[in-house]
């Protein structure tokens, strides 16, 4: 059973992991870039799983990418209640099944799938280890956003598997936000011709307090800054890639 209650609803995003070819590496920049410690969790095969924590609480989590056969990325899981059941109710509504629901020590289920327009996105079902200890805040979990070249179908299946709603501000650049209970939890956008070869994603966003000082730091640090800083309805935002190339974004919420 588990021993805490995640600080999310279900349906909600609780929880991100990053694999690496070199954690040694990526302790370093995501230490330097967001004040983050690591304690390692797992045995060697599970990948050496490595929480990450700021001020003692968890934010996300690092794993080696395994003799290459998982590729450097950031990874964004959804809180479930049962691993197993939603994951068949993916594979009713067209997922590709990538993992199965399995067994996580005894921190709890997980299953990992590709929604029908190619986006990989995971599940986790909570015992010991409940998922983020905080989000929101500085150097935590901020949002989660969806790129694909179908959207009609993507709102569908998000509908169907987790009950998201979806609310779309139309414009020069439309963007959808998925919602859970009239609040917004995550967002999607249609991939376009400048983005002709990146396949469908979902891009994980963290908090900062400066988006353009911590773009300008990821620079230092040896990565890359994808998408400049700039602002949105909500706050400022920027898109980064980390050394290995693993992209993720930067994120400034108003309150």
């Amino acid at each position: 059973m588990p021993e805490g209650t995640p600080i999310q609803p279900p349906n909600h995003p609780i929880w991100a992991d990053l694999s690496s070819p070199d954690l040694d590496a990526s302790k370093e920049f995501y230490g330097q870039l967001f004040g983050w410690e690591s304690e390692l969790m797992g045995p060697p095969e599970s990948g050496d799983y490595t929480i990450f924590r700021s001020g003692g609480k968890s934010t996300a989590a690092l794993m080696t990418t395994m003799g290459g056969q998982m590729p450097a990325v950031w990874r964004a899981y959804i809180y479930v209640t049962d691993a197993a059941a939603t994951t068949e109710k993916a594979r009713a509504a067209g997922a590709a099944i990538f993992m199965e629901a399995m067994d996580v020590f005894d921190n709890g289920r997980s299953a990992f799938f590709a929604d029908p327009t190619g986006a990989a996105i995971g599940l986790w079902e909570p015992r010991n280890m409940t998922g983020a200890d905080v989000m929101f805040e500085p150097g935590s979990l901020a949002w989660i956003e969806l790129g694909t070249r179908d959207l009609d179908t993507a709102k569908q299946f998000y509908k169907t598997v987790f009950g998201w709603d979806s609310k779309t501000s139309e414009g020069e650049m439309p963007y959808t936000e998925w919602q859970l209970g009239g609040k917004s939890i995550a967002g999607a956008m249609p991939l376009g011709p400048q983005q002709e070869g990146v396949p469908a994603n979902w891009l994980v966003y963290f908090a900062v307090e400066d988006v353009d000082k911590s773009a300008a730091q990821v620079q230092e640090l040896g990565g890359s800054v994808m998408v400049q800083p700039m602002d949105f309805p909500g706050g400022r935002f920027a898109i980064a890639g980390d050394p290995h190339g693993s992209a993720f974004g930067l994120m400034f919420l108003r309150s």
